[in-house]
């Protein structure tokens, strides 16, 4: 049988396909049957090349005896230099390598300034690696934040301390996103941090004037925690802060604790006072890592706690440093400690006098801060340290120019607070106790010339207070006795605060009680002289 000749015309470069004499197709009954295949030969495409464009000074340079040819100049030379010497992907890896470069020589100057500074408060630690590690965010304080914040806008958080650590470090950057590499940066720099510790052979100054000239550099509350911490790890035996007092009006210099808190005042200045919260956190976990080896935060220290304390309304906290105070003998052995107590007192006046402290001090805040000035313990008849206790020592003492009137602050104070919070039992009890005796204390200091004072300073004091307690007061239907002791009248007032109404806190407050300016009428007389279910009556009634 003849093939059909292929009639068709080829393409240039293209050639015949040999085609397959039979070709395979199916049947009615699906299966194979294989007939002639009559299809001639397919041609073959031709092959694709790819052509370029040269540029035609090139294909002119080839002929180099043509006449159109002419010789090369350096603008030439420049201009190809210029057009074929650029490569993006050669610059983009010369860029990497610069960056590398810097970030090699950055690292290493970090590491050794590092290492050349032992007091530098942002030197690794073993629980940077383990917080490192953990990554979990910060635990809740241990005092709650003022006005239901999470914690104070100066406060920094977990991944802010890690890229501070890891800048200080000369850690690189893209280490804080992948666990191994930071890992294996932490180690590393701890290894050489221990290595460069091992060669030193030089005698360095003391340990305790290092760390406070190094104090004086901090700039925030994390800093200043990191130093301590780094310092009492590896020094625990030379540094105290339990040292005397030179004097009874000012701590000496080389006091530890009085340098902390020159350190910690300058932090909280530099913050327009937002970082009370932190601080006072701070000095609270100090206090539990000295009292774990026997020492304390000393007087100094113990006296900004009672400050900072105030300062965000916490009476608890309040409690826990008047009681070291006294457990210690901090206010009885310092005269510039009484400058503390009397701001302390003075702040709480104010919350409750401008209404700062009215939405912080709830009922159980009330009840807290008046066991705090009388001393009511847990059971009626105890009388524990307070304020008053602390007020009646140092009307005891012998009168000092420039501490009587600190003295004199403290009582007024403490007085007012009383009418400020309603306890008209113990105000009522209080002018039995000790208004003849500050009167005598007042009187002593007027003659030693530290001031001109009213001629009946306690009559000034309590009329400031029984006008404050006039509105917070409540009227109680219970039988009174006609006498208590202190321990009863506290008990009594602590009732009492349970029945206020919250609105009436707000109505003592309009205006800011000045006990200098103001003087006893009759009719308040008349009424704290009478029993204690008269004076309960009567001090409702009074104009």
């Amino acid at each position: 049988m003849m093939r059909k000749a292929i009639g068709q015309k080829l393409k240039p470069g293209a050639r015949l396909k040999q085609g397959k004499m039979f070709k395979r197709i199916e049947s009615q009954n699906g299966g194979p049957v294989y007939t002639v295949n009559r299809e001639g030969p397919k041609a073959k495409p031709p092959k694709e090349r790819d052509y370029f464009q040269i540029n035609d000074i090139l294909l002119d340079l080839d002929d180099y005896f043509s006449k159109a040819v002419r010789q090369s100049t350096e603008e030439d030379e420049s201009q190809a230099l210029k057009k074929w010497s650029q490569d993006p992907k050669r610059q983009q890896l010369q860029s990497k390598l610069q960056k590398l470069e810097n970030e090699l020589d950055w690292s290493r100057l970090k590491a050794f300034e590092m290492a050349s500074k032992p007091t530098n408060s942002w030197r690794l630690g073993s629980h940077d690696i383990l917080s490192a590690a953990l990554g979990a965010p910060s635990p809740a304080p241990l005092i709650a934040s003022p006005d239901g914040q999470t914690g104070s806008p100066t406060a920094e958080t977990q991944s802010d301390i890690l890229h501070l650590v890891c800048a200080e470090n000369g850690i690189s950057g893209r280490a804080e996103h992948n666990d191994s590499l930071l890992l294996s940066w932490l180690q590393s720099r701890t290894r050489l941090s221990k290595a460069v510790e091992s060669f030193k052979h030089l005698p360095l100054p003391p340990v305790q004037s290092q760390l406070a000239a190094a104090l004086k550099d901090q700039n925030s509350v994390t800093s200043i925690r990191r130093l301590l911490s780094h310092s009492l790890s590896s020094h625990p035996d030379d540094i105290s802060f339990r040292q005397p007092l030179t004097s009874r009006s000012s701590p000496t210099q080389n006091d530890m604790s009085s340098t902390v808190r020159d350190a910690c005042v300058r932090v909280l200045e530099q913050e327009d006072g937002k970082g009370a919260h932190d601080l006072l956190v701070f000095l609270g976990n100090l206090s539990q890592r000295l009292s774990s080896r026997g020492d304390h935060i000393g007087a100094p220290l113990c006296g900004f706690g009672l400050r900072l304390s105030a300062d965000i309304c916490k009476p608890q906290a309040s409690r826990t440093y008047l009681g070291m105070g006294f457990e210690y003998g901090h206010w009885t052995t310092s005269d510039y400690a009484l400058k503390d107590v009397l701001h302390a007192l003075e702040t709480y006046l104010h919350h409750l006098t401008t209404g700062s402290g009215s939405s912080r001090l709830g009922s159980t805040g009330r009840q807290t801060l008046l066991k705090l000035l009388v001393g009511a313990g847990n059971q009626e008849d105890t009388i524990a340290e307070s304020f008053r206790a602390l007020a009646l020592d140092a009307l005891q003492r012998p009168s000092k120019d420039g501490v009587v009137q600190t003295t004199l602050g403290i009582y007024r104070a403490y007085i007012v607070l009383l009418g400020q919070l309603g306890a008209v039992a113990s105000l009522w009890q209080e002018w039995r106790l000790s208004a003849t005796q500050v009167d005598e204390f007042a009187n002593n200091g007027k003659s030693r010339g530290s001031g001109s004072q009213p001629d009946s300073f306690a009559s000034n004091v309590f009329q400031a207070a029984v006008e404050a307690a006039r509105s917070v007061v409540t009227l109680s239907h219970d039988t009174m006795p006609t006498n208590l002791d202190l321990a009863g009248c506290a008990t009594l007032d602590l009732k009492s605060i349970k029945q206020q109404n919250q609105d009436s806190w707000l109505g003592s407050q309009q205006n800011e009680a000045h006990p200098g300016r103001q003087q006893m009428s009759g009719r308040t007389r008349a009424a704290l002289e009478l029993p204690l279910d008269g004076w309960m009556q009567a001090v409702r009634l009074l104009p």
